[in-house]
């Protein structure tokens, strides 16, 4: 097994769409790696390709049921005045 070293580049926080998009980015370079842990690697990165989408999803969903839910309460307010 060979060693691996580096250094941190960056430290700063990252949405999970970006972090799948960089895991990708390296999974499908040639980075050396060893056709078992390519193989890791490719499934890493489709599991976080799957949690952006997720995450996408989820977002969406709870924005619209936001504003359905403001929407409703609105509405509410303006049947109570009016009787």
């Amino acid at each position: 097994m060979k060693t691996v070293s580096g250094e941190v580049v960056s430290s700063k926080p990252v949405s999970v769409s970006k972090a799948a998009k960089i895991l990708s980015n390296f999974a499908s370079s040639d980075n050396g790696a060893s056709p078992a842990f390519a193989a890791y690697l490719k499934r890493s990165s489709a599991s976080f390709n799957e949690l952006a989408q997720l995450h996408k999803k989820h977002k969406t969903l709870g924005s619209k049921h936001k504003v359905k839910k403001s929407l409703t309460k609105k509405h509410k307010k303006s049947v109570s005045r009016s009787f």
